[in-house]
């Protein structure tokens, strides 16, 4: 595992960090420019961003190293529980490990987050630390749930080909409803039906049957059907 130099966490820096996080969250990658960071962020100089991060990429790479340190801490400590108690191959196990450090990240009614709907926008910018989970020490966590994942897939005869494409699916299955419920808690509580507890232990029962569904006839069949082909 590769590990780059952390970033020193100025005041500024981080105020340019929170503001990136929060104005991606809300316009997506390509709807805010460097300089409105930083108005945003009440910088003078209009080139603030720039000057402390580079890019427009560094600065994402920035915001993930950020909020990823404190849940990459999260997600050993509870894969080092599970393999204490023995569980470190478990579907269920893995999938606790992934979400309960992102579900961390949640605000509350009133207290607004926005981490969970900038990974989705952010996720696949070019170079983003999601894009290798070996580059950098503050994925190490991701990694491991990665590669568990695979033994599991592998343990499971799931075929090669649907592999990467399953812990795609059980991944985004987890972001995507969070950052459903960021946005809920923000601006539409009403629509919010059950307590933090209740959703994400409901949300954790549909990630692992998820992973865990068989592989149907029918999809085994286009998979030969294209091997054939």
């Amino acid at each position: 595992m590769n590990s780059k130099a952390s970033l020193a966490w100025t005041p500024t820096r981080v105020l340019l960090v929170e503001t990136a996080e929060r104005l991606l969250a809300e316009r997506g990658v390509n709807g805010v420019s460097l300089r409105e960071i930083g108005v945003e962020a009440g910088q003078r100089n209009t080139g603030a961003v720039r000057y402390h991060f580079g890019t427009k990429e560094l600065l994402v790479a920035a915001v993930f190293e950020y909020r990823m340190t404190r849940i990459n801490e999260r997600r050993l400590a509870i894969l080092a529980r599970l393999e204490r108690e023995g569980r470190a191959l478990e579907m269920r196990g893995l999938a606790e490990a992934f979400l309960f450090p992102l579900a961390e990240m949640l605000g509350e009614i009133g207290r607004p987050s926005w981490y969970l709907r900038f990974c989705i926008h952010a996720a696949y910018v070019e170079g983003a630390p999601p894009e290798d989970l070996n580059r950098q020490s503050f994925t190490l966590g991701a990694a491991i749930v990665r590669d568990r994942y695979e033994q599991l897939m592998v343990a499971a005869e799931v075929p090669e080909d649907l592999r990467a494409e399953r812990y795609s699916l059980f991944t985004g299955h987890i972001a995507h409803a969070l950052a459903d419920r960021e946005l809920m808690l923000q601006r539409a509580p009403q629509r919010i039906h059950t307590p933090r507890a209740v959703f994400l232990a409901n949300l954790l029962d549909t990630a692992v049957g998820l992973a865990d569904a068989p592989i149907s006839k029918q999809t085994s069949q286009q998979i030969d059907d294209r091997r054939t082909a």
